[in-house]
């Protein structure tokens, strides 16, 4: 079972030095990646701590999350108690 993260908790994650972002209800941890991300690191930091999915959409296909997301992922979004 993969780790639970809520929002707020992703959301502590938003610096260059310790980048998480959202795609898709996953909870990834890109900061190793930051050097290496083809549209510059300062596009992922903008980003980071939050739900990036409509960016990465506009921008990436899902081959992407195939190739990079399983050394990246951490979990996924816990959802919200009613």
């Amino acid at each position: 079972m993969s780790a639970l993260f809520t929002v707020e908790q992703v959301a502590e994650h938003a610096t260059e030095k310790d980048c998480w972002v959202i795609v898709h209800g996953k909870v990834y941890d890109v900061t190793s990646f930051l050097s290496e991300h083809p549209g510059g690191k300062k596009v992922l930091v903008k980003v980071a701590g939050k739900d990036a999915t409509k960016q990465f959409d506009q921008f990436h296909d899902k081959a992407v999350l195939e190739k990079y997301g399983p050394q990246l992922v951490k979990g996924e979004v816990a959802k919200a108690k009613l």
